[in-house]
């Protein structure tokens, strides 16, 4: 073995550790919340069981909308540094916003249906602009397939960033529209609902979060293990 081996032997990939622990932590958090939801919360007098589908609804959507939030942020950051660093950020986070973004159009046409007998109403703020959101980041990617390079880069930190006015749109739609198939938890006097269910709303909101970092962690170490992929197999034809 030669000391020039030695010194290159397999590199450490950056964020290892950290994928490895969030992993961990979004597991726990993940298997506590959902004990807690369906063996110890309370159930809901009015709609029963299906009711319980809420904790991971809501906890799901607003997970979501802090993915469309981080890749705002990393949008800004990109602009201001030009670090692929932050255009990776972005695009994870759009991508599993957009997973998340499916999650809750599934779990809550499923409550929809069984709580008021319908998968859809057009006619309900929520839904339409949540969907409206989907839709304005599905559309990230159609932009970011149609340009190369730095162009790519630029063009996706700057349609993250207004794409994010979509976001707000979506939180006080159902606020400032009266909706009977959307009723409003969180009020300005506070959480609409006891004490015990809102605790296990919080767990599983926490959940959700650890989640979307976890994911996020894995994403990113994935593209850093296939760029020292791609360099090492250059370093090797290069020899």
């Amino acid at each position: 073995m030669t000391p020039s081996s030695t010194t290159d032997g397999p590199a450490r990939i950056p964020g290892q550790r950290a994928a490895v622990i969030w992993g961990t932590i979004a597991t726990i958090l993940v298997v506590a919340s959902t004990i807690g939801v369906f063996l110890i919360a309370p159930e809901d007098a009015d709609q029963g069981i299906i009711q319980r589908i809420f904790y991971f609804h809501v906890a799901i959507a607003i997970a979501s909308l802090v993915a469309f939030a981080v890749a705002c942020v990393a949008g800004i950051l990109y602009l201001r540094t030009r670090s692929e660093r932050w255009d990776d950020v972005g695009e994870a986070s759009i991508r599993i916003g957009l997973l998340f973004s499916v999650l809750v159009v599934i779990t809550g046409s499923i409550w929809a249906k069984a709580s008021w007998g319908t998968w859809w109403v057009w006619s309900d703020p929520r839904l339409v602009t949540y969907l409206i959101v989907v839709l304005v980041y599905a559309a990230y990617f159609v932009l970011r397939s149609s340009a190369e390079d730095d162009r790519k880069m630029r063009y996706s930190a700057i349609y993250a960033i207004a794409g994010f006015a979509s976001v707000p749109l979506s939180f006080y739609s159902v606020r400032v529209a009266e909706s009977f198939v959307h009723p409003v938890v969180f009020t300005s006097s506070g959480a609409n609902m006891p004490g015990t269910m809102l605790w296990w709303f919080v767990m599983s909101q926490v959940a959700m979060i650890a989640l979307f970092i976890a994911l996020l962690e894995v994403d990113l170490l994935g593209r850093r293990s296939e760029r020292a992929l791609r360099r090492l197999a250059m370093r090797l034809e290069s020899a």
